[in-house]
């Protein structure tokens, strides 16, 4: 039996040393310390506009959904889909925003979907808020205490193209009843498609 959703809102070293011999000869590299950089990590909640230095960022919006619609095409959730509205405002200039992932309390990474119009990433220009849908396909212990991560460095092992780059973590604020609440209600959305945000999706910021 297929479960079904609700639509809801929430306002959450390496130390290398060569040697080589050649003859009596003894050439050795000069020892050299690769740094991992981390990504700096702002963090918030829904409704939160957060800076990150080349753009703010407002996750506007959290809706589940078993089913999503576009103009063209219906798709269905194999756990369930976790559909984060999000409003890109680049301040420093036109900007492309490629990481966009969810997290569980386990430590587990689910990328977006571009199924029935949602985005994977966006881009947008200097003094606009731009407002895109991401999708995501859960399962359904993976719901509680999940957070969204944005940022414009792009998804790589261990956040390679995001080091000492800035990057959005939101708790969605789905607590455990929360959760089995959302997992037994019916819901389908509708996706709109990437554009200018309205007043009203950019967020309490104005």
């Amino acid at each position: 039996m297929r479960h079904g959703r609700r639509r809801i809102t929430w306002k959450g070293s390496l130390l290398v040393v060569g040697g080589v011999v050649a003859g009596c000869a003894l050439v050795a590299t000069v020892p050299q310390e690769a740094v991992v950089e981390t990504p700096f990590v702002v963090e918030g909640a829904v409704g939160e506009t957060l800076d990150l230095t080349y753009a703010d960022l407002t996750v506007t919006e959290v809706r589940v959904a078993d089913t999503l619609e576009s103009f063209s095409e219906t798709a269905q959730a194999g756990g369930t889909f976790v559909v984060v509205d999000a409003t890109w405002r680049a301040t420093q200039g036109a900007t492309s925003f490629l990481g966009a992932e969810i997290a569980d309390t386990e430590g587990r990474v689910f990328w977006p979907t571009d199924q029935a119009g949602c985005s994977t990433s966006a881009k947008a220009q200097p003094g606009y808020a731009w407002h895109v849908t991401y999708c995501f396909d859960v399962p359904k212990d993976a719901l509680a205490g999940a957070t969204v991560r944005l940022a414009r460095g792009g998804q790589a092992e261990e956040y390679a193209g995001q080091r000492r780059d800035a990057a959005g973590v939101v708790d969605l604020g789905i607590s455990a009843a929360d959760a089995k609440e959302l997992w037994e209600a019916t819901e389908t959305v509708t996706t709109e498609s990437p554009g200018y945000a309205t007043a009203r999706a950019e967020g309490s910021e104005e």
